[in-house]
């Protein structure tokens, strides 16, 4: 094996990333340090569609004890993702190879960004070294999915590959969630580095708690506004279960008795039975009450960009984004932070 697997030089052909690869301990490769990241963020499955540009990725995930989950079609693997971020309330993990793999997925990852869903999705690319050569599958991958993701770039240095997969990761959960993508040239992924030189954050060590209440004094505001209210309404939106507040938020509907109305993932949240479930008046509600409570959703189609709701009422906005708190549609108090820990 030539010198240059192990000073983390990059590799002079497609070819030189099929060497055998290394069995020191001092030694670690690209792919490898992808799975130790993704098992540092909790990732116990990955969702993918076999391709050569990806597959030292596989190996470290057997290594790591991460499930690959291979399907027929990259739009699968990418809406399985979501479907496990959903489902779960962690990170969701699509790998794809470069080309068409990439943009067989594009559907399923702007689905999750239009839900505000948290998966990550890593994407191979051709080696550096073929840059604007014409190498296979070549796309412009970031460029295509920068305005689908709240994150996108490339990776190139084997030595960050880890340090890069956190950085994507907490963008997935910085203020409202959502995706990001992480592209890995095949030099920078196969080639083999010494594990003296990488970069890998220790895990519980780069990450502070995202259950912010915001202004202390806009919660006293909040609760003296609920006091107050004769009428009052709230409607329980997609984060208040993607952030994992719907225990929080059936608390507070039961202890100040509030009809509540839900949207997105947050429906089913309170079963049928319950006095506090409304569903089908929620436009009456909003004409009628004096008070209402628009809790992790924003004022889009589906609220009539806002101007379905009375313009007499008191109006409250709690998101995880400050940019969506009074966008389109003027409120009497917003708050930016956690729906669970605000409620």
């Amino acid at each position: 094996m030539s010198d240059n697997k192990f000073t983390g030089e990059i590799s002079r052909t497609a070819s030189d990333t099929l060497a055998k690869k290394s069995t020191s301990s001092d030694v670690v490769s690209g792919g490898h340090l992808v799975a130790k990241a993704l098992k540092n963020e909790g990732v116990d499955t990955i969702f993918t569609l076999c391709g050569g540009h990806i597959i030292d990725i596989y190996d470290g995930c057997i290594d790591e004890g991460i499930r690959i989950i291979d399907v027929r079609h990259e739009q699968t693997a990418a809406h399985a993702a979501d479907g496990y971020a959903r489902q779960t309330g962690r990170l969701g993990c699509v790998v794809t190879t470069a080309g068409p793999g990439c943009t067989n997925a594009v559907t399923g990852v702007a689905t999750a960004f239009r839900s505000e869903s948290p998966i990550l999705h890593i994407g191979g690319q051709s080696s550096l070294t073929q840059h604007k050569m014409g190498s296979l599958q070549d796309l412009p991958h970031v460029d295509m999915m920068k305005p689908i993701t709240k994150f996108a770039s490339g990776v190139f240095s084997t030595e960050r590959i880890a340090d890069m997969i956190s950085m994507a990761a907490r963008e997935c959960f910085s203020g409202a969630y959502g995706p990001s993508y992480l592209e890995i040239p095949r030099d920078i992924l196969d080639a083999e580095v010494q594990t003296a030189r990488v970069v890998v954050p220790k895990p519980g060590s780069y990450r502070s708690s995202v259950k912010s209440i915001g202004d202390p004094a806009d919660i006293e505001k909040l609760a003296d506004i609920l006091v107050k209210a004769e009428r009052p309404a709230v409607l329980l939106g997609q984060q208040v279960w993607s952030s994992r507040g719907h225990e929080d938020a059936i608390n507070f509907v039961r202890a100040l008795d509030i009809p509540a109305y839900m949207n997105g993932a947050s429906r089913g949240m309170l079963p049928q039975s319950d006095p506090h479930h409304f569903d089908r008046t929620r436009s009456d509600a909003f004409k009628n009450a004096d008070v209402i409570l628009i809790v992790g959703t924003p004022f889009d189609f589906r609220m009539g960009y806002g101007k379905r709701i009375s313009k007499e009422a008191t109006l409250v906005q709690v998101d995880q984004s400050y940019a969506t708190v009074g966008k389109n549609r003027d409120i009497s108090l917003g708050l930016a932070g956690d729906p669970g820990a605000i409620l």
